[in-house]
């Protein structure tokens, strides 16, 4: 970017890999050619005196952390115009990214990452620091083993007195109680982060699963977390590191004792402690990629060794840490945007790939065949694609290869899409019914009875929402299948949303509701035309849906206030809002709408009427009648290519990789992206 520093200190900045509240981090290298994170702080914090001796007495903390599983500071100049700071450079996703990308991880690497962060903080801990803000965001995974980053908001236990009071220190969802009470925060705080980011790493969602800031630290401090899907032998100590009570919580040597128990006498991190295929950041199984952005590079690759790690302290009934593996066998390829004669290479990120090549965009991987038709889109978590068809089955098919792994037959059609959250697969049956199904195994946990066909479910906080056609819509308790709440309309309700404490659904009475997500109670509602019947989105404070009036709407998601809307619009699949978009069919046309004003930006016409889009990379994917599946530029609206399929192409579900749709001609496809 034109604003980049080529130079910080002594350091060459190569690219830019992220910002945050403190400043941006950029890769850079020495003259002795390290590789290091380095992190310059915004201007603005660097003039207040405060933040100056904070920042200070941080570094200064962070200098006398040494263990094997963190990412250690190697340089920093606090005094600096700007101020900056410098660790080791982990060439790997962080742990968030993976589970994103890959799902949840199996049980014995989930133990293991454990073992690792164990040691992490027992280095913190020795050096008198207490992190505060250990998450998934924070715990990068290589190949060696994880690294415990980003001491931004950690402080030294003398110098608590640095945080000024009233103020919390900590990301949501992963913070202790008395962190959110304002109390006296110890080594005992991150125990409870540690039992969080373990549930994460198991699960793929965190213990108090999502919402807005306020309801994630109302949870965190008056309800119990959600356990449901932590496999039996990570349970129990999962749980004692949530309690409440930090004296009550275990010390870090009874962690390591847990998570040891019954392991093999092993070293840690060994080459396969992580799954295979590792999915990370392009959700293609076979390359890690870690992107960057910046003002350049000389277009040669640059050692990505590992410096020398200090020794971890002595934990007794903790393994060993084992040397990293050996990736000699695997190439370093720089992924460069553009490379002329005449030009230097632009630096748009690190690949590390294996040897075989990636068919091209728009060449069929595989096909699956299925009794019935996919007339919904398919769902991808982890390594599975899930679809729903309308002979009452719900196939989970491998997503590389597609092979079939299992399958589950309701009592009568699917035309609902599953959703997938925590291990668990819900999916809503024309025979009245939702069902909780083992997304491994397509084993039942239970079932929730309704007078009406179940559409389409969404999850979130332990609560599973869904509509019926009896006229309702239902908060369902996930742990037991249990009724929560349910809601009266009187009509025809389908699939809902879920946005920070409300609930958004639309009714074939030709309403919008907006639903109090606790209590079921209703906040307002919105008429149209027609019926709504497709899942409506929220973002940027608005909701966007559609209507059989032929009606593409925007109302303010606190109000029900409309903004703008969009008429001669066949919205009765969509809309899809991205990168400040609005994406819908509307009859044989793909259209795009600014998602402030409603101003059109483009239209692509088809040979057929168009289903619901979906996106990925800057790519819109939508099938339509006319037997294609199109990819098309996400800003232009300039067609990329078109895969022709057998019949017509239903809604598709996209990801970095591979678009995944079913067609009328009783098919599962996967279509290279």
């Amino acid at each position: 970017m034109p604003d980049d520093p080529r130079k910080v200190g002594r350091y060459e900045v190569l690219a830019r890999l992220g910002s945050g509240g403190m400043g941006r981090v950029y890769l850079a290298r020495s003259r002795e050619n390290e590789q290091v994170a380095l992190k310059v702080i915004r201007p603005d914090l660097a003039e207040d005196p405060t933040f100056r001796r904070r920042f200070t007495r941080e570094v200064d903390a962070s200098r006398s952390v040494a263990g094997a599983y963190t990412a250690g500071v190697v340089d920093a100049d606090p005094d600096g115009t700007p101020p900056w700071l410098a660790t080791a450079y982990i060439p790997g996703p962080s742990l968030q990214e993976a589970v994103r990308a890959g799902g949840a991880l199996p049980e014995d690497s989930v133990r293991d990452l454990g073992l690792g962060l164990v040691q992490a903080l027992a280095a913190i801990h020795a050096a008198g620091v207490v992190h505060r803000d250990l998450k998934p965001g924070n715990v990068l995974l290589a190949p060696d083993g994880p690294r415990v980053i980003d001491f931004g908001i950690s402080r030294l236990v003398a110098a608590s007195a640095l945080t000024h009071t009233g103020t919390t220190m900590g990301s949501p969802g992963y913070m202790a109680p008395e962190q959110i009470r304002g109390k006296g925060v110890g080594p005992a705080a991150d125990v409870f982060s540690l039992g969080a980011v373990l549930v994460f790493a198991s699960t793929a969602a965190g213990p108090f699963g999502e919402g807005s800031v306020e309801l994630l630290l109302y949870r965190i401090v008056h309800e119990e977390p959600y356990l449901g899907a932590v496999p039996d032998r990570l349970l129990g100590i999962v749980a004692s590191c949530l309690d409440k009570e930090a004296t009550r919580r275990p010390g870090l040597r009874e962690v390591a004792n847990a998570l040891a128990s019954g392991r093999p006498a092993t070293p840690l991190f060994r080459p396969g402690w992580l799954p295979r295929p590792a999915t990370v950041g392009t959700g293609d199984p076979r390359h890690l990629l870690v992107r960057a952005t910046g003002p350049g590079d000389t277009g040669a690759p640059t050692s990505t060794a590992h410096p020398p790690r200090p020794a971890a302290p002595d934990l007794p009934g903790l393994p060993a840490p084992a040397p990293g593996p050996d990736i000699a066998r695997r190439r370093l390829v720089l992924a460069a945007a553009a490379l002329t004669a005449s030009a230097a290479l632009g630096f748009t990120g690190w690949r590390l790939l294996d040897d075989d090549p990636r068919p091209p965009a728009g060449t069929r991987l595989w096909r699956f065949p299925v009794t019935g038709v996919l007339v919904n889109h398919p769902r991808v978590a982890g390594d599975l694609v899930y679809a729903a068809s309308n002979d009452g089955t719900l196939y989970a098919v491998d997503a590389a290869s597609g092979e079939h792994r299992w399958s589950y037959t309701t009592g009568a059609a699917l035309g609902s899409a599953p959703y997938l959250l925590g291990g668990v697969a819900y999916l809503g049956s024309d025979d009245g019914r939702l069902y909780a199904l083992d997304a491994r195994t397509g084993k039942e946990r239970w079932r929730f009875e309704t007078g009406g066909i179940v559409h389409s479910p969404v999850v979130t906080g332990g609560v599973a929402y869904v509509g019926s056609a009896d006229g309702h819509l239902y908060a369902v308790d996930v742990s037991d299948g249990s009724r929560l709440w349910r809601y009266r309309t009187g009509h025809d309700t389908h699939s809902p949303t879920v946005a920070g404490e409300t609930v958004y659904v639309g009714c074939s009475d030709t309403r919008l509701y907006a639903v109090d997500a606790h209590t079921g109670a209703e906040r307002w509602t919105f008429t149209t035309a027609g019926a709504v019947s497709w899942f409506p989105v929220v973002t940027g404070g608005l909701v966007y849906f559609g209507s059989t009036d032929e009606t593409l709407y925007a109302v303010r998601a606190t109000t029900g206030r409309q903004v703008w809307r969009a008429q001669g619009v066949s919205a009765k699949a969509g809309p899809l809002v991205a990168r400040g978009t609005v994406y819908c069919g509307s009859g044989r046309e793909l259209r795009a709408w600014d998602a402030t004003t409603g101003e059109r930006r483009w239209a692509l016409a088809t040979g057929g009427d168009v289903g619901a889009p979906t996106v990925a990379d800057g790519v819109v994917y939508a099938g339509s009648s006319d037997q294609r599946l199109y990819a098309v530029d996400a800003d232009t609206g300039e067609r990329v290519w078109t895969f022709t399929a057998g019949a017509e192409v239903h809604p598709p579900t996209a990801t970095p990789d591979a678009v995944y749709f079913g067609g009328a001609d009783s098919r599962l496809y996967a279509v290279r992206t």
